[in-house]
Formats: C-alpha cells, sequence, structure tokens
C-alpha cells in the first residue's frame, strides 16, 4: 500500500533559498538597518538559484574577506567597534555569534587571524565587535548607491 499523511505533517522538501548561502541573506539586511536616512540602496533580489540578482555576492564575499587577509589588514580595515547602539552581543540572544560560527567554517583567513588576536591581543567580543563593522561598512559600499558618510575617504575596492 501506499504511504499516507496526515494534514497535521508538514512538508520541508521546499528549503528557503537564502539559507543556501547562510549568513549572507541576514548581513546584508541587517547591514540596512540603521543606514544613513538620505542613502539609497539598490534592490536586491533573492532567487531560487541562490544568488542576488543586482548584488554579486561571490566579490562580496571576496571583498569582506580580505578584511582578513592578515593581522596587519584586520587592524587598519577594521580599526573600531560597532557603535553601542547597534546593540552587538555575541549572547543567544543576538545572531552575531551564529554567523561568526558560520563565517569561520567558510573562511580560513578569518580562523587564522582570530586564533592570533583572541585572547592574546584583545577580547572575543571585541574582534568580533570590530569584524562585524568592517563587514557592514564592505556591504554598505558594495550594495548602496554612492558613498555613505561612514566610507568617505576610503580608497576604491577597501
Amino acid at each position: 500500500m501506499g504511504a499516507t499523511s496526515s494534514s497535521n505533517d508538514i512538508a520541508w522538501e521546499e528549503e528557503d533559498p537564502k539559507d543556501d548561502v547562510f549568513p549572507w541573506f541576514h548581513l546584508v539586511n541587517w547591514c540596512a538597518e540603521n543606514a544613513p536616512s538620505k542613502a539609497t540602496f539598490r534592490i536586491l533580489e533573492f532567487t531560487s538559484s541562490s544568488s542576488w540578482a543586482r548584488c554579486d555576492l561571490p566579490s562580496l564575499q571576496l571583498e569582506v574577506s580580505a578584511l582578513t587577509k592578515d593581522v596587519e589588514t584586520f587592524t587598519k580595515r577594521c580599526p573600531s567597534e560597532l557603535p553601542e547602539n547597534v546593540g552587538f552581543t555575541l549572547d543567544e540572544s543576538a545572531s552575531f555569534g551564529e554567523w561568526a560560527a558560520a563565517l569561520l567554517e567558510s573562511d580560513p583567513s578569518l580562523c587564522k587571524v582570530r586564533y592570533k588576536l583572541v585572547p592574546s591581543k584583545m577580547k572575543e567580543e571585541a574582534f568580533w565587535s570590530r569584524y562585524f563593522a568592517g563587514v557592514r561598512q564592505v556591504v554598505r559600499r558594495q550594495v548602496m548607491n554612492g558613498r555613505t558618510p561612514a566610507t568617505n575617504g576610503l580608497p576604491e575596492g577597501l
């Protein structure tokens, strides 16, 4: 006889395409929060093929990975922690810890730089706050039309 299913069964066959590139979709959305009021974001479309139209995800990932090319690059490109009003925390109440774990799995240079800096040079929380501040700057520059006050003066490509 055939398989039966009740109306209480939940079909999990269709996965959310945003999950295929976790945490990038969530990072881009977070970077859009609290953006300067006159900033214009390009429209991001998330397609079932796990890519954003009008947003070059591989280029974005490459530029974010460049933040942790080495310790010197990290300290130069991620000099400051996130502002307090962002609510950064590695506690389970926020997504930052989950994003950090996913990024560590996918970026060997991030692992190496973190290993060299934490805890000998800085605390874990300070490292990630500085890293996510750098990520936010890169994402905003790539996804926004024009420049924001936070990125003025940076050479192109940084």
